[in-house]
């Protein structure tokens, strides 16, 4: 089967060049590729350009459309929407309009947008939305840079139908928005091979909006800048991308010394970094200072709490407390204060500084459990290797409110302000509900297929860098290596400073998903380098690719 798809690849042709086998010579920016049916005119209203649009790409519209059913059948049957702990602090934030010392803030600024509303079916349509939009774009990038309709949609099918997308998008939680915002960005830099001065500046204001979502979001600014150099784009560019991007960054760090005196993203780096090294770190061979001994821990460490439950655990296996629960107690928002931080974050450098191995065998060890074939539970019984159990799968019951929640009065207001009297807690609804049983039970990316991704990926990177020849905008390593490289921080990032989850995961798949399929796109490309070895039978052609 993969043979005759290959062979399909290396057969078709547009404009006289071979279909996947490369774009024209001297084309910097691929055209879109020519249909049946003529667009609509350009002074036709934007109804008549939508349909043109829609008939010149029907298939994918089709799929768009399926895609979208998916979403309709979620909201049917869990309405209003899935929640987690963290749900009900991004409620609180939105209504306190404070910024959170564990977990950056910028999701919650969108929901205070949407609190006038009232209504947490509003919030995941939104998310829907921004799905169906993300995996839009994937395919929009790929059918401008020259690929047919179903090679630009397959990398779009894992962003709309892995069911652990849907009930991300169907959740109050920031990984949507997150994402949606990288994807933004990736496809602005893909879509040109410079892009407008103005493109770049909104490149950078999202990019610095993102660190402000997620945490794992502060280092994607450098990863873009990095990769815009490299792509050699121009100076003007990247460095309005750079000052752009800082805007939302300074102002955020502004906003939180408002409040808390001091100028931060937020306050739980150490203390992630220290649930990070808890799996391997071990005084004996650390010899840390007296105010740094507190938090060694005697038990074993093949007996402590999973690296990602660390900090939130109380006790170890053996019913003993952890060392944090001695050092604060158990109200966990004690494990964030500026001394707590300070001492975390010294103790987890001296582990790493002492114990590198050890490090770095506990962060490929997880960033590994990324590419298997089965989601397995293999470090806790709570199942967070799946994201936070069974909060983020579809189950025949809903857990009950928190009692935090209902009995802080600054909780509970929010939660009702979003959610109702209910505090938004959602319904399970037949027969909607059974049909989401059966496929989460089977459509979701395997771990295996992402790394298939991945190495197409690479490889695509890999070609792009053995070029002779650079065109500016698309420089050393080509189109793809920006969305390899920021693909591949966000699968790599979480299990050096926190720990491994499939729903950080989950981010990273639509960035992976749109280098593979850049990978076959552009001169030099991959099925062009199967042909010259004889790999691939390419169709008689009157343009060759040529370095």
């Amino acid at each position: 089967m993969t043979s005759s798809i290959l062979t399909k690849l290396g057969g078709l042709e547009w404009h006289g060049c071979t279909m996947f086998g490369g774009m024209a010579i001297n084309d910097r920016v691929a055209e879109p590729v020519a249909d049946d049916t003529d667009p609509a005119s350009p002074g036709a209203s934007a109804a008549a350009q939508l349909r043109g649009l829609i008939r010149r790409h029907r298939p994918f519209a089709a799929v768009l459309a399926l895609a979208a059913v998916l979403r309709v059948v979620v909201m049917l049957g869990y309405p209003p929407a899935m929640l987690f702990n963290d749900s009900y602090f991004y409620m609180t934030d939105a209504v306190t309009r404070s910024p959170d010392i564990i977990r950056s803030s910028g999701y919650p600024l969108l929901l205070y947008l949407l609190l006038p509303f009232r209504s947490l079916s509003l919030v995941t349509g939104i998310q829907a939305l921004l799905g169906l939009a993300v995996g839009a774009g994937i395919y929009a990038v790929l059918r401008r840079r020259g690929l047919p309709w179903w090679g630009a949609a397959i990398p779009a099918l894992p962003v709309l139908f892995d069911v652990f997308e849907l009930q991300l998008e169907h959740m109050v939680a920031s990984d949507v928005l997150f994402y949606a915002l990288v994807t933004a960005v990736l496809i602005l830099l893909c879509w040109w091979d410079r892009p407008p001065l103005l493109a770049a500046m909104i490149v950078g204001v999202a990019t610095g909006y993102a660190a402000t979502v997620r945490n794992v979001g502060e280092m994607l600014l450098a990863v873009v800048l990095i990769g815009m150099l490299l792509r050699r784009m121009g100076w003007r560019r990247i460095v309005a991308t750079a000052a752009a991007g800082l805007v939302p960054i300074a102002g955020y760090m502004v906003w939180s010394h408002a409040h808390y005196g001091h100028y931060a993203l937020n306050e739980a780096t150490g203390t992630f970094l220290y649930s990070r090294v808890s799996s391997f770190a071990e005084c004996s061979k650390m010899n840390p200072p007296p105010d740094l001994r507190m938090l060694c821990d005697s038990t074993p460490p093949s007996q402590r709490p999973g690296s990602q439950e660390y900090l939130w655990a109380n006790n170890e296996a053996d019913g003993t407390l952890t060392p944090l629960t001695a050092l604060t107690g158990t109200n966990k928002i004690y494990r964030f204060t500026p001394r707590i931080e300070s001492l975390t974050m010294r103790f987890a450098e001296r582990a790493i500084e002492a114990q590198p191995l050890d490090y770095a065998r506990v962060v490929a060890k997880d960033t590994l459990t990324t590419f298997g074939w089965t989601r397995e539970n293999v470090t806790n019984s709570i199942g967070n290797l799946e994201g936070s159990g069974s909060n983020f799968r579809f189950e025949p019951t809903v857990g009950k409110v928190p009692g935090w929640i209902t009995s802080d009065p600054v909780s509970a207001r929010a939660a009702r302000d979003f959610g109702g009297m209910d505090y938004g807690r959602p319904s399970v609804m037949m027969p909607w509900a059974r049909f989401l049983w059966a496929y989460q039970k089977v459509v979701y990316l395997r771990g295996t297929f992402l790394l298939l991704f991945v190495l197409v990926g690479a490889i695509g990177v890999a070609l792009g860098v053995r070029r002779k020849t650079r065109v500016a905008g698309t420089g050393w390593g080509g189109l793809a290596l920006l969305p390899w490289l920021t693909g591949m921080a966000l699968i790599v990032l979480p299990p050096m400073t926190a720990g491994f989850s499939y729903r950080y995961v989950l981010a990273a798949v639509p960035a992976i998903c749109l280098a593979a399929g850049l990978a076959f796109a552009g001169r030099g490309n991959l099925l062009t380098w199967l042909a010259e070895r004889g790999l691939l039978r390419r169709a008689p052609s009157g343009a060759q690719d040529a370095d």
